[in-house]
């Protein structure tokens, strides 16, 4: 097993600096509002985007919106760690607020307004796929607090009990040889997928960020079994 791990380079695990308290310190919540009315003809508004479809008024969004203001979700707060949400809710609210910026509708309505459209369905499309991803979402809640996660964040070299863990599960993968075996694998690895995500949920409820970095650091461990075992099977 450790000798495979040496063959593979780019499988090695480093050990990080844990988050500073000063990153914390720094915490930030963005917490701008979009307008409800159209300004320009005063019709309410359909979605949370500043795209009015009974007069065709659009302007750009502010750069700091919150991806929660995007989808009428209850923003981060002191009091609210938000990383629980309704992903139905997420989707429906999506669905909306993208048929509403779609740049083909606003194609008739000159350059400008198309190129608005895109910008807005641009992060729409971004803000999306971060909240639908439970690693993604902690990332960007992280982030809000002057924590960033970046790609050569691996385990912690105290956690020796978890680096073999993962070790063992690449190990099972590469000795699978059916469909059967794989599923199993998958099935034990969703477990521990959706473990971490509880714990996740536990340090953001206590705002412990610290915690919350280790977390996302193992769910990007256990993601990449899952990632690994979808090809797994034809050797």
């Amino acid at each position: 097993m450790f000798r495979r791990l040496f063959l593979h380079p780019h499988r090695r695990l480093a050990f990080p600096r844990p988050p500073t308290a000063t990153a914390a310190a720094n915490a930030r919540f963005l917490t701008t509002s979009l307008p409800t009315i159209c300004p320009a003809c005063s019709a309410p508004l359909p979605t949370p985007l500043p795209a009015c479809p009974k007069c065709a008024h659009i302007s750009p969004l502010p750069d700091d919106t919150s991806y929660y203001t995007l989808f009428r979700l209850p923003s981060p707060s002191p009091d609210n760690p938000a990383f629980n949400l309704d992903t139905k809710i997420l989707k429906q609210y999506f669905l909306n607020a993208q048929r509403i910026c779609h740049p083909d509708n606003w194609s008739v309505k000159g350059d400008k307004a198309q190129s608005i459209a895109a910008s807005q369905s641009s992060m729409l499309n971004k803000a999306y796929t971060t909240l639908l991803s439970p690693l993604k979402r902690a990332e960007y809640l992280l982030s809000l607090q002057g924590i960033t996660m970046a790609e050569t964040d691996k385990l912690d070299h105290q956690d020796q009990e978890f680096i073999l863990e993962i070790l063992d599960a690449r190990e099972e993968l590469e000795e699978a040889t059916t469909e059967a075996e794989v599923e199993d694998i998958r099935a034990r690895n969703q477990e521990r997928i959706d473990a971490t995500i509880r714990a996740l949920q536990d340090a953001f409820e206590k705002r412990d960020w610290v915690r919350a970095k280790s977390e996302c650091v193992r769910l990007r461990y256990w993601n990449g079994i899952e990632s690994a075992s979808k090809g797994e099977v034809d050797h």
